[in-house]
Order: C-alpha cells, then sequence, then structure tokens
C-alpha cells in the first residue's frame, strides 16, 4: 500500500524540465518588456502595423513632394542648407531619398514654384497625412484599450492635422540642428587645426546626427501616444517607453542598408528593390512604435497595482484569466460611457422639444 502511495506522488509531482519550463516562464511573465511584447501580440500588433504601412506610404510621398516643393523657394540659394534637408530626412526615412532610394536627389530640384501640381500635391497631402494618422491613432488605441472617443470627431480631425504638421515640422528641425552642428564642429575642429576629412570630424558629425535623430524619434513616439491613446499616463512611463522605441528605430535606420540588399539579390524584386525596402522599413517602423506604446500602457498598468501585474500570472493560463479582467473592465467603462452618451442624447431631445 505504501508503495502505491509513493508510486503515485512520484508519478505526479513534475519532471525537472517541467519544473525549469514553469520557473522561466514565471520568470518571463514578470519581466515588463515581456508582458509589453505579449500585449502587443495578443491586440494583432503586426496586423495594426500592416494597415498604418499602407496608409503611410502615401502619405511619405505626398509630403516629400510638397515639402521640397516650398524647400526649393526658400534654399535655392543656400545649397548647404538644401543638403542639410536632405540628409536630415535620408536619416530618419531610409531608401526613400538619394542614390538607390526610390526618390533621386536631383529630381527634387525641379519644382521652382507652386504650380497646379503643387496645390494638388497639397490636398492629396492632407488626405494622405489624415489617413495614415487616422490608422496610427486606431493601432495606438487598440493597443491601449481605449474604446470610446475623448472628443468630438472635428477635433479629432484637427489634432490629427496637428500631429501630422508637427512631424513635418520636426524634419525641419532636425535638419536645422544637423546644419548648425555640423558648422560648430568644423568651427571648432578648425580651432584644433584638423583637417575637413579627419576621422574625429566625421565620427563627431556621425554621431551628432545620430543625437538628433533619437530625439526626433523619441518626440516623435511621445507626441503619438500623448495625443492619440486616449490615455493620460506618466512622464516616466511615456519617456520609458519611448526612448526604448527610439533605440528600436535607430537600429533600424542604421540597418536599412540590409532590407535594400536582401531585395535587390533578388532578381525578380531588383526593379523596385528601393520601393520594397522601404514598405518593409516602414512596417517595422510602425511595429517598433506600437510596441513601445504597449509598453507605456504595460508600465501604467503596473504603476497602479505593482504587485497585481508583476505577479499576478506566473503561468500562461493564470495570464489569460488576468487579460481576461482587464478586457471586462475596458468592456464596463464602454458600457458606461454608451449609457451616459444615450442619456445625454435623450436629455438633449427633451430640452430641444420643450
Amino acid at each position: 500500500m505504501a508503495t502505491t502511495e509513493s508510486r503515485t506522488e512520484t508519478s505526479a509531482r513534475p519532471g525537472l524540465i517541467a519544473r525549469v519550463s514553469a520557473a522561466a516562464i514565471a520568470w518571463a511573465l514578470a519581466r515588463r518588456p515581456v508582458r509589453a511584447f505579449l500585449l502587443y501580440s495578443d491586440r494583432r500588433g503586426p496586423m495594426l502595423a500592416d494597415s498604418v504601412t499602407y496608409r503611410a506610404l502615401f502619405s511619405v510621398f505626398a509630403g516629400v513632394l510638397l515639402g521640397f516643393s516650398i524647400a526649393a523657394l526658400w534654399l535655392a540659394g543656400n545649397p548647404d542648407a538644401w543638403q542639410a534637408i536632405i540628409a536630415a530626412v535620408q536619416s530618419a526615412v531610409p531608401g526613400l531619398i538619394g542614390e538607390g532610394g526610390v526618390i533621386k536627389t536631383e529630381d527634387l530640384q525641379a519644382p521652382a514654384s507652386l504650380s497646379i501640381a503643387g496645390i494638388i500635391s497639397l490636398v492629396a497631402l492632407v488626405g494622405a497625412a489624415l489617413g495614415a494618422i487616422g490608422s496610427l491613432r486606431t493601432a495606438v488605441r487598440v493597443i491601449a484599450g481605449t474604446t470610446h472617443d475623448d472628443i468630438l470627431w472635428f477635433w479629432v480631425i484637427l489634432r490629427n492635422l496637428c500631429l501630422a504638421a508637427g512631424i513635418g515640422l520636426a524634419f525641419v528641425v532636425a535638419a536645422f540642428l544637423t546644419f548648425a552642428g555640423q558648422l560648430g564642429v568644423a568651427w571648432f575642429s578648425g580651432l584644433l587645426g584638423l583637417p575637413d576629412d579627419s576621422p574625429v570630424v566625421a565620427w563627431t558629425v556621425r554621431l551628432l546626427s545620430l543625437l538628433v535623430v533619437f530625439a526626433l524619434d523619441a518626440a516623435l513616439i511621445v507626441g503619438i501616444f500623448r495625443l492619440l491613446s486616449g490615455v493620460r499616463a506618466s512622464a516616466r512611463s511615456v519617456w520609458a517607453g519611448a526612448m526604448i522605441g527610439a533605440v528600436g528605430l535607430i537600429v533600424l535606420q542604421e540597418l536599412s542598408g540590409l532590407f535594400i540588399g536582401g531585395a535587390t539579390s533578388n532578381p525578380l524584386l531588383a526593379s523596385f528593390a528601393s520601393l520594397l525596402a522601404l514598405l518593409i522599413w516602414l512596417n517595422f517602423s510602425a511595429q517598433v512604435i506600437l510596441v513601445s506604446c504597449a509598453y507605456i500602457v504595460t508600465a501604467e498598468e503596473e504603476g497602479s497595482d505593482r504587485v497585481h501585474a508583476r505577479f499576478g500570472a506566473s503561468t500562461f493560463p493564470q495570464r489569460r484569466v488576468q487579460r481576461a479582467e482587464v478586457e471586462v473592465k475596458i468592456a464596463t467603462a464602454e458600457l458606461r460611457a454608451a449609457q451616459q452618451a444615450l442619456v445625454d442624447d435623450a436629455a438633449t431631445k427633451e430640452s430641444t422639444t420643450v
């Protein structure tokens, strides 16, 4: 009898592999980056990034056409500033402009005035920008679990336009900072007696460009989450997620040559390799932005209830229950908001009738 009970206990006890696996899963689920990526995956982040990529592609081309048409008027006599803007766009969106890119540099100098094509491109840019920001807004709100609109629809459109204009302005600011930094480095290297082609000067300019792009990417993610998510997150959570996302975008920008090289290596894809590489880069960038937003949401959940968020689920079934509880809270909040909207609508109709 005792032998039978001992055999039963031995068979019920998990093996070494099961115990190690359970400990590894529990450790991973307690890590914020893991939970952020699982949240991104649970809410169909890759599919949301696909929709953002499709919209962003049209917005990029319309923005380049209009932006460089205006820049050609202002910077016709300043080739250094013109090259600084091109370099800023090349750093932020690799594979778009330049040798081997979708758009040739010499083609950008063609527009000399705001013609009918410029006006048409302005209308196209507004429509494309609204579509791209709208898709990004939907994706970010799905990741954040925001179901209802916090403001009226026309304010949403105005806010989306402001964000699109802010992104364009950020490119101009980045170009100005890069250009000013290059002048400063050249002046300082002249004081030290270093030649312009010195490796020290080249690496300093490169590092300065990376810092400018990093700041631009981080500010972009902060603006996206603040304006589009509908979640009031702490500055610590937002900037932590933004800096992680900025690092990811910098890595993508530095590895952009791999996308172009991989596309051109296939004879079937060589004819449109630059466009394909741009699509791949836009898709990966959209995924990085959404993952960083998921990190911000996860950080906020941990900030409100750290013990439950980090240690409330040590297995995947427990995590499934935990996420289902969150979804119930979101659905309950949406139900209450809809009921309140119904009450407000009835009150408005009653006051109008009276």
